[in-house]
């Protein structure tokens, strides 16, 4: 080459020192520290700027930012090695119905501190995994018996739960075909693709996730860790800082339709949120049974 970068790539010129390991640590610190880099740009932008990288894709302005596939993958990383969501691993109790536990945990039933976990209604898809669960159960007891060990469904229930929060993790990306669905179908006056809307649908999924990293978890954690030291129990998320997270969902979805697809802030809000209705009814209907039923074959 002529110059020190090529006139075609951009790529700046190939030296000998590159090929050495120390190259590399190198690239990953001026990565991480150029505030003003790709990784940074769109680390901001996905955060405070509902919208702006999807638009940006749309109009094939795309240099400035990492792609929104590698900005989810990015999002998925972390929350992989994250605690999970208890609604994007719901426990064993919750996918069940009580009767599982009648009849293969009566004992459970009989004492007060867990009984609770017998009249439970489970999910819509309980009526229909309602028997797989019965001849998981019946199977893996019969196994425990043969080896001449006790049948716990407690034991179950643990192993059931470890492996919930990694099938959970993993098909996370299942919410974003419906997502973009719903804004096929409401911001259909754009005339986009279905993979325009696909991205901008990835984009909400991005910041959803970002924000459960940055926001969510840190608070519940402060939470806690203020009530233990008044010595008072954890019950949860208060529904104050739950209405607050829902208000940030809202604004930041109905911001991304506004600048995506130029639309006025009513029907912003309509599309937000349909698509936030998308997403709660595909965690729901979809997600659920999905992930219910690969953390029971894995387990």
């Amino acid at each position: 080459m002529a110059a020190e970068y090529c006139p075609t790539c951009g790529q700046a010129r190939f030296r000998h020192e590159d090929r050495r390991l120390r190259h590399l640590p190198g690239e990953a610190f001026s990565a991480l520290t150029d505030l003003d880099g790709l990784l940074w740009r769109s680390l901001r932008a996905s955060l405070f700027q509902p919208g702006r990288i999807a638009r940006a894709w749309f109009d094939g302005r795309r240099a400035r930012w990492v792609s929104p596939i590698r900005r989810f993958l990015l999002a998925n990383l972390l929350y992989f090695f994250s605690p999970g969501l208890t609604d994007l691993s719901l426990p064993f109790h919750n996918q069940v119905r009580g009767q599982a536990y009648n009849e293969f945990a009566p004992e459970l039933c009989a004492a007060p501190a867990t009984a609770w976990k017998c009249e439970s209604s489970g999910q819509p898809h309980s009526a229909l995994t309602g028997s797989l669960v019965r001849a998981v159960l019946a199977s893996e007891r019969a196994r425990v018996s043969r080896s001449g060990n006790t049948f716990s469904l407690s034991d179950v229930e643990q192993r059931y739960n470890a492996s919930s929060g990694a099938a959970g993790k993993l098909l996370v990306v299942l919410h974003v075909p419906f997502m973009a669905l719903a804004l096929l179908l409401f911001a259909w006056r754009s005339r986009r693709d279905y993979a325009e809307h696909f991205v901008a649908a990835l984009g909400m999924l991005t910041f959803v996730m970002f924000f459960v990293q940055v926001a969510i978890k840190p608070g519940a954690w402060l939470y806690g860790w203020v009530l233990q030291a008044a010595g008072k129990a954890n019950s949860g998320m208060p529904l104050l800082a739950l209405a607050g997270s829902l208000l940030v969902y809202a604004w930041y979805f109905a911001a991304t339709c506004r600048r995506c697809y130029d639309s006025r802030w009513p029907a912003a809000a309509v599309q937000g949120a349909a698509v936030f209705a998308a997403l709660a009814a595909a965690n729901i209907w979809i997600y659920r049974p999905v992930q219910f039923l690969l953390s029971l074959w894995m387990m």
